[in-house]
């Protein structure tokens, strides 16, 4: 690969540094945190110019952050987008996005049952406070999935879902939705741009939970929203006045994990292909759900659109909820905690957790049991996984 276009891999080892810059500007490598609220602004001319975006510059750390941006650009890279802004949270990009989707729309916004527990709750808040039609679907049926789209407003989806894994054809969604000009989010978070190019396959815009894979060490809440095309005026006054902008110091934290972003996601990839493969051959376990098995029953679209089946999986046992919960106890090495993507292994049960806010009756129709295992694959050494998974699971 040139160096006027480099590989993936170098690309996150050299993100947010200085490394295009002239070397007279003596910069340093790794960008400094811009942790300030406010910018001077000159005098008064000056500062007309920098209101008015006909002079480069920032005024306050809510409107535009060079650390932020510095961040934006490199996201955009690294997903193949032309745009993207930085927000407080994963959520709070979901939100962005359905508003800037939704924006001169009349359709329904177009989801599945089964979308992470987050995003269900955001989007009832949207549907009953704020009267925004929303149209849940099950996806597995693709016929009517098709169908929903080609009415949609917009449509947001989540492939491969947590915690279920089930995928969604990005492709198919996104010829479905262009005569009616829907616009189609995807919340990569779980695939992460190492192993799903959601724009590539004719997706609009892109979503993340920073807080996960991107940053990789736990120690942040963020989120960002990568458009296909350039973004207009009015995304950037969304982003804005939603009020849910990222401080630099999480910014930066971000591009600090990203520079070793392509390293841990081999593996994550590494592991969690093991411990899948490790739990579906597991007398106490009865099914596996993790794309990257050949008895999935997607397997043949994760091979189309993924790289890699990834780093989350889930399982169930034979002997239910209480097998479950005696699992999770009996764990030393594996983690009991919720979120995903951190060096380190953890384990939870969805419906106590990330989709507790959801009803029983939404819960058992996206297909989320009171028995399910959600396992967030770390970096861990694989004789180390499998040694704590065999003895939580003996006797079971």
């Amino acid at each position: 690969m040139s160096p006027e276009k480099p590989s993936f891999d170098t690309l996150c080892a050299h993100a947010g540094t200085s490394r295009n810059a002239p070397a007279i500007d003596n910069l340093p490598f790794v960008p400094p945190v811009v942790q300030s609220t406010i910018f001077q602004l000159g005098d008064s001319a000056q500062a007309e110019a920098i209101f008015s975006g006909t002079l480069p510059g920032y005024t306050y750390s809510r409107f535009g952050n060079p650390t932020v941006d510095t961040l934006a650009a490199t996201l955009a890279r690294l997903e193949g987008g032309a745009g993207a802004c930085i927000t407080a949270s994963g959520n709070a990009a979901v939100l962005c996005a359905v508003t800037i989707a939704l924006a001169g729309r009349s359709g329904p916004l177009v989801t599945h049952q089964d979308i992470y527990g987050g995003s269900f709750e955001l989007l009832r808040i949207l549907h009953e406070v704020h009267h925004v039609p929303v149209e849940w679907v099950d996806a597995r049926d693709e016929a009517a999935w098709i169908a929903a789209v080609g009415r949609a407003g917009a449509v947001l989806l989540e492939t491969p879902s947590n915690p279920l894994l089930r995928l969604i054809d990005v492709a198919a969604t996104a010829a479905a939705a262009q005569p009616v000009c829907a616009p189609v989010i995807v919340d990569n978070t779980v695939a992460t741009p190492f192993n799903q190019r959601p724009l590539a396959l004719g997706a609009d815009w892109v979503v993340h939970s920073t807080t996960k894979y991107l940053n990789g060490h736990s120690d942040m809440i963020g989120g960002a929203l990568i458009g296909r095309e350039p973004l207009s005026d009015l995304a950037r006054r969304i982003h804005k006045n939603l009020g849910g902008t990222v401080n630099a110091f999480d910014a930066w934290l971000v591009l600090r994990g990203l520079r070793t972003f392509a390293l841990r996601m081999a593996a994550h990839n590494r592991n969690g292909a093991a411990v899948a493969a490790w739990l579906a051959g597991h007398p106490a376990v009865t099914r596996v759900h993790y794309a990257g098995l050949p008895a999935h029953p997607q397997h043949d679209l994760a091979r189309r659109q993924m790289q890699h089946g990834g780093a989350l999986l889930s399982f169930e046992l034979a002997g239910g909820e209480v097998a479950a919960r005696r699992f999770v106890d009996r764990l030393h090495l594996i983690v009991h905690a919720v979120s995903l993507g951190g060096l380190e292994s953890l384990v939870t049960r969805p419906a106590m957790s990330s989709h507790r806010g959801m009803s029983p009756t939404d819960r058992a129709r996206a297909g989320v049991s009171d028995a399910l295992i959600r396992l967030s694959v770390g970096v861990e050494a694989e004789a180390d996984l499998l040694a704590d998974l065999d003895q939580a699971l003996a006797g079971l």
